[in-house]
């Protein structure tokens, strides 16, 4: 059986299901791309002779300190994968940010014949770093305003599921489901403060190690936790990163189970899937308009992409 290599991040348990699909047809190795990023932030932070903020002003050297840091952390890779003379056949990277590039060079040197394909699930210049991406001759990215910039086929995300239904009977009105990053955490508190009198707000945002709120908790909800609040809420509140353009996994996973999107993502309008079930708000001043959580659901003709049809794309 072909040998098939694939970098990603562990998240949602998207690394099994991709996992489990592909090898149908391959071998599979899987790494997980982010397994080392907490070492790698920290010691890059700590290497710092220049002030974090004067390295926003100088992006070469910035580039440099980063690849200098993670060279250090490259056998850590290397041990994970075969030394064998072509031994893969396809290197498929998801993000792949934390990965030394010396890593996707060694791959290089030593799998000459592989199809090196790259899909970002993330917008590009809000990575870690960028300069890996020059490695794979096959590019896929889910933000279109990214792939004329890197030469990329816009692929949307996958859906994990497609058994979930509605619940007609909704205990929720709107639900914010996510990690904790930026101003998220203040955003939920606006919210629940503002909000909490008028409508049924369910809110559950992940923050490892740490939970000083109510609605803060140390472990994520499992993808079907996940999906089963979806499925009872009229409405999920979507609150990507502030640099973030692309659309998230919550429009697509909304679909499944017939639940609007309130969202702060303006962009949201450049996509197929925008529809009349999606309501774009300031984030600055979230309004959770009352008309729309009353409107009833609007079917529309947009079919997300099962997996195994998002893995057909890479004609794998």
């Amino acid at each position: 059986m072909n040998k098939l290599l694939l970098i990603m991040p562990f998240f949602m348990d998207y690394q099994n299901i991709l996992k489990n699909e592909m090898e149908r047809y391959y071998e599979v190795t899987l790494i997980n791309s982010d397994q080392l990023d907490k070492e790698i932030l920290e010691c890059f932070y700590a290497c710092g002779k220049i002030r974090w903020g004067f390295r926003h002003a100088i992006k070469p050297f910035m580039n440099y300190e980063k690849e200098k840091v993670m060279n250090n952390f490259l056998n850590n890779f290397i041990k994970l994968v075969s030394n064998e003379i072509n031994y893969y056949k396809i290197i498929l990277c998801i993000n792949g940010a934390y990965i030394p590039d010396l890593f996707y060079r060694y791959l290089r040197e030593q799998n000459p014949k592989a199809r090196f394909i790259y899909y970002s699930w993330d917008d590009i210049h809000n990575l870690f770093k960028q300069n890996h991406i020059r490695y794979f001759n096959e590019r896929y990215m889910y933000n279109i305003q990214e792939c004329k910039k890197y030469h990329a086929t816009y692929l949307p995300m996958f859906v994990q599921d497609v058994t979930v239904h509605n619940e007609q009977s909704k205990e929720y009105d709107v639900a914010l489901i996510a990690s904790v990053h930026s101003d998220r955490k203040k955003i939920a508190e606006e919210i629940y403060k503002k909000y909490s009198s008028r409508y049924r707000i369910f809110i559950y945002l992940y923050e490892p190690g740490k939970a000083d709120k109510d609605f803060c908790h140390t472990t994520p909800l499992t993808h079907e936790e996940y999906m089963n609040i979806l499925r009872k809420s009229k409405a999920i509140l979507d609150i990507p990163h502030i640099r973030q353009s692309g659309p998230t996994t919550r429009f697509f996973d909304a679909l499944l189970t017939k639940t609007k999107v309130i969202t702060t993502n303006a962009d949201i309008v450049k996509y197929p899937i925008y529809s009349e079930n999606i309501y774009i708000t300031s984030r600055k001043h979230i309004i959770i308009d009352a008309n729309f959580i009353v409107t009833s659901y609007k079917e529309i003709d947009y079919t997300p992409l099962l997996v195994s049809e998002w893995i057909k794309k890479y004609n794998v």
